[in-house]
């Protein structure tokens, strides 16, 4: 009921009920439960007119199985219709916190990329440590090129981001690879 003034909340339930009445009066067994729910009260009352009174009423009323199974089966379709209901509701609420949800987790996206990103890394470094195996760095194959196996360059981006994580270097998520190249050199 918060942010919904009292008129706004009996608006609401006016409408909940015509909707149930609205299901109710489409349900074709519902309607035929009824009727005959109520001719079989009628029925009952008509014979207990000539009874004990008021005592006597009651006593036929409570004892006619016809009319009991028959409020029974109404009973039975009254709290399907009100599940079904409740249904609808909670897809209704649903639909209205997908948005929310959706432009939460956009929100969330630097950090989430972050620590997939050090999970991936941390992963596998544990495995390069329990195989005993070194990081294969791509050298350059043409000859004049300055660089020198080994160096910085012939690192991926993702183990450049690693190596940039433990520097604790600010920023590093959004950096390309030249620039965590650049700036763990600049750390060192």
């Amino acid at each position: 009921m918060v942010g919904r003034s009292r008129k706004q909340v009996i608006k609401e339930n006016a409408f909940a009920a015509s909707d149930l009445a609205l299901r109710l009066a489409q349900n074709k067994k519902f309607r035929k439960r009824l009727l005959s729910a109520l001719e079989h009260t009628s029925d009952a009352s008509r014979r207990t007119r000539h009874g004990l009174g008021l005592t006597g009423t009651i006593t036929r009323l409570a004892s006619d199985q016809t009319l009991r199974r028959e409020l029974r089966g109404a009973r039975a379709d009254l709290l399907r219709a009100y599940q079904q209901l409740d249904a609808k509701r909670r897809r209704s609420r649903l639909r209205k916190v997908m948005p929310l949800a959706a432009l939460a987790s956009l929100a969330a996206v630097p950090q989430l990329r972050e620590r997939v990103t050090t999970m991936i890394s941390n992963a596998f470094d544990r495995r390069r440590q329990t195989d005993g195996t070194a990081i294969r760095t791509r050298t350059n194959s043409s000859p004049g090129s300055g660089s020198r196996p080994g160096s910085l360059e012939d690192l991926t981006r993702e183990e450049l981001y690693a190596r940039a994580q433990e520097a604790e270097i600010p920023g590093r998520s959004e950096m390309s690879k030249q620039e965590l190249v650049d700036a763990l050199r600049a750390k060192s």
